[in-house]
């Protein structure tokens, strides 16, 4: 049996993006036009470009980020998923090595209805994942929100991150939140360096719900004063 006591302390849950709120981008092909190798970084090898060579490339990665947002698809749920996070007042942010700019057309333009995302951080915050720039930023804001509604603040231990690859989860262990790791037919390997693992999103509304109840009673007693049973209000400011 899966032992879910650090769920139990989630109060928040930060996103990747490609992969994982949408279905995978296919970046062995933005590599082979870029001329680079398969497995190197593409982020770190553009910014030993001189400036020239780092405007071209920006600009090939500009261009197949655009081809492939208009081809990629919500991932399985996931609207479901946000549903589920809005009605209970679970809040939510994005961290992606993709740009702000594509961060946002998903949020603005590929969902039915609007979401409320608390933050948005794309590799414009440096360093990108793994480094945890973006979600010590987004932990930031995080926490000035909490402080305007008279909530404790939170701490990266009681945060989730969810991803689909190994950055992701570097990512999240070099943070100090909670990892989970959405399964696919590439990364499966992966699933012993992350804390939990999950085959869809049907199954973290399940594992949330489960232990909703622990969320819930953890919030209340770090905040005694607070008389809303929810978890977190929904009044946040960016």
């Amino acid at each position: 049996m899966i032992n879910y006591n650090k769920i139990k302390k989630v109060r928040a849950i930060i996103f990747d993006l490609d992969g994982t709120l949408l279905t995978g981008t296919d970046f062995k092909l933005l590599k082979k036009e870029l001329n680079l190798q398969d497995k190197v970084d593409v982020l770190q090898v553009i910014n030993s470009y001189s400036i020239e060579e780092r405007e071209k490339a920006n600009k090939i990665i500009y261009e197949f980020e655009l081809r492939a947002r208009n081809q990629i698809q919500l991932q399985d749920n996931v609207e479901d998923l946000l549903e589920f996070l809005e009605i209970n007042n679970i809040p939510k942010a994005i961290h992606s090595r993709n740009s702000l700019e594509n961060i946002r057309h998903f949020v603005d333009q590929r969902l039915s209805k609007p979401y409320s995302f608390h933050h948005l951080v794309g590799r414009e915050i440096e360093p990108p994942k793994p480094n945890p720039s973006g979600s010590i930023d987004i932990l930031r804001v995080f926490n000035e929100s909490f402080t305007k509604q008279n909530q404790p603040i939170i701490k990266p231990e009681e945060i989730l991150f969810v991803g689909d690859s190994i950055d992701d989860i570097t990512t999240s262990n070099n943070f100090g939140s909670i990892s989970m790791l959405l399964l696919n037919d590439h990364n499966k390997h992966h699933s012993k360096s992350a804390d939990y693992s999950i085959s869809n999103f049907i199954e973290l509304i399940e594992i949330l719900n489960l232990n909703l109840s622990f969320i819930n009673n953890n919030n209340k007693n770090n905040n005694n004063n607070n008389n809303n049973n929810n978890l977190i209000s929904s009044n946040f400011s960016n």
